[in-house]
């Protein structure tokens, strides 16, 4: 047999060979002959240097390597106690479960995946330490039961959530055994402490920033208990309980008063804050919530926590530096009062390096002229500016704007290109939309940055990957610069970030891509995730002749050349 006739061959029985357990280890449905045949097309033609490193050393080694990534090889995750929770039972269980966390995650997530052995195990410490307790750690597949996901407001993997009593609340801690059952066992504490003399009284009203007292007939029974359900739902405040009237009139409630009767205090400017809504306790959390941070929030390292884990997302910041925030600071804390419980009012000192400096940066603002912005949180984070002076009205006028979605938002963004025609689409800030977010397309898209070695490093096999996919016209390849766009749909994790966008199903966060930045694996990712399937359009047998001709005949002159298809 001749050498390249047995080369050939020894190439195709490896390629089996890793076909057959590729095909032990997957857990969709077995690749069609095309696909494979599409699969060696490109293994032949990508340019890879050896993508897989199937051709290094004997048979026995080539076994070797792929039988440790099989799943049954992989340390094995024991999730007897997370509960799996569906659309069918999951308002049955909550009904039946006082205290419930629930993980909304997506099976290809990379942090969800290493979020499952400590939430298994924070499960598993749970059931056995609180065998009495009315307490589960559950999980939902987002990507299935896409209605509850939606209905939760999930945006992104993993979001988890408390709840307690059916009502939800988020869970912003670390992601470790430890720090979730140390956050639960707070919440599952008594919550609230009894205040029966006044020497009590005066120690909390001394020592703690802010405090919440409910006045009631009685220190146990339904109105404590739903109070002790409200403290639960709040992480940062105090709440104490009280039957005693003089207690009650050091913290300036008349005796006389109708029982419940519940108030906020602070050691700011707006000390007293009265509830006066339904006496359940989401309401009195959600009251906690919006009255506990004072009309403006100066944005400091400390202060951070108590902002971005606000119930209530939407901010208005002043960006100003520090000789001009007392012109403008009393103008701002007036037209915040229209907006208390509905908006986050925040002070950002412009020329503070620890902090104003990174924020104006991450804004995008230059310079020190006073801004007005209105921001969604981080979730979203869309931002709108005020346009004009900044006064009294047009502050006013801006934050109902904002609150009434009227505003058109800003990203930043360069001029959409005149041409773009080529293998690769070229996506800016503002034709994002038109591009990624089109639900008739799947569309692969590397962020990248301009001085990013490893992006450069990728630019020849990401062209190459465009090539070969170029004429699916259900597919789309394309990138952006992350350094002079952005879009609250494609934010980098870091340079390049490969994000997919499967058609049908824009509404959720894209797949990030992980695996080695080759042609062959790219295009591996792109037909397992892909909506649309799609069949390989190969170069014509007589170009693929002439290109043969032409390599052969530089092979032959002593010049090193891949193939490029």
């Amino acid at each position: 047999m001749a050498p390249r006739s047995f080369a050939a061959l020894l190439l195709l029985l490896l390629f089996v060979a890793a076909a057959y357990l590729s095909t032990r280890a997957a857990t969709t449905t077995t690749t069609s002959k095309g696909e494979e045949e599409d699969l060696q097309y490109l293994i032949d033609n990508a340019g890879d240097n050896d993508p897989d490193g199937w051709l290094d050393g004997e048979d026995d080694d080539l076994f070797e390597d792929q039988e440790e990534d099989l799943p049954d090889q992989q340390p094995q995750i024991d999730e007897t106690h997370v509960v799996v929770l569906t659309a069918a039972n999951f308002s049955s269980f909550l009904a039946a479960t006082r205290h419930v966390m629930v993980e909304f995650y997506a099976p290809w997530c990379g942090h969800c995946q290493e979020l499952a052995p400590d939430y298994a195990a924070a499960a598993s410490h749970l059931a056995a330490h609180h065998s009495q307790t009315h307490v589960a750690l559950a999980k939902v597949d987002a990507t299935e039961d896409t209605e509850l996901a939606l209905q939760y407001d999930v945006q992104g993997f993993p979001t988890i959530l408390f709840f307690i009593d059916g009502v939800p609340t988020d869970y912003n801690g670390a992601r470790t055994k430890d720090a979730v059952v140390d956050w639960i066992n707070k919440k599952l504490g008594p919550g609230v402490q009894n205040i029966t003399a006044v020497d009590q009284a005066e120690r909390i009203l001394t020592g703690d920033d802010k405090a919440v007292l409910a006045f009631l007939d009685s220190l146990s029974g339904a109105h404590s208990d739903e109070l002790a359900a409200a403290s639960r739902l709040e992480d940062s405040v105090n709440f104490y309980q009280t039957s005693s009237p003089d207690v009650a009139k050091l913290f300036h409630i008349d005796p006389a008063a109708k029982r419940p009767c519940v108030v906020l205090l602070k050691k700011e400017e707006e000390k007293l804050t009265f509830f006066d809504g339904e006496f359940k306790a989401s309401v009195i959390a959600d009251f906690v919530s919006a009255n506990k941070l004072p009309l403006v929030t100066t944005l400091t390292q400390e202060t951070s926590p108590s902002i971005f884990g606000n119930s209530i997302k939407k901010q208005i910041l002043l960006f100003a530096v520090a000789n001009k925030s007392s012109k403008f600071l009393p103008i701002f804390k007036e037209a915040a009062k229209s907006f208390k419980g509905k908006l986050l009012f925040i002070f950002v000192e412009r020329d503070n390096e620890e902090v104003g400096e990174p924020v104006a940066n991450y804004f995008g603002l230059t310079g020190q002229e006073t801004t007005v912005l209105a921001y969604t949180g981080n979730e979203d984070a869309r931002k709108f500016f005020l346009d004009g002076e900044v006064s009294l009205d047009t502050i006013k006028d801006f934050a109902e704007s904002f609150l009434e979605d009227k505003l058109t938002p800003f990203y930043k963004s360069e001029p959409v290109p005149e041409y773009n025609d080529g293998d690769i689409k070229i996506v800016v800030g503002k034709n994002l939309d038109l591009i990624v977010l089109d639900e008739s397309k799947d569309v692969l898209l590397e962020i990248y940055a301009p001085w990013c070695g490893h992006c450069q490093s990728l630019e020849p096999t990401y062209n190459k990957l465009a090539k070969h996919l170029r004429g699916i016209d259900s597919l789309v390849i394309a990138k952006m610069d992350g350094t002079t766009n952005e879009h609250p749909r494609a934010k980098p994790d870091g340079y390049p970030t490969i994000l997919f966008y499967p058609a049908g199903k824009k509404s959720f966060e894209p797949i990030t891509f992980e695996g080695d930045r080759t042609v062959v694996e790219m295009y591996k990712f792109i037909k397992k995730y892909a909506s649309i399937p799609f069949k390989l359009k190969r170069q014509d047998s007589s170009t693929a002749r002439t290109r043969s001709t032409q390599t052969e005949g530089v092979r032959s002159s002593g010049t090193n050349v891949k193939d490029e298809l």
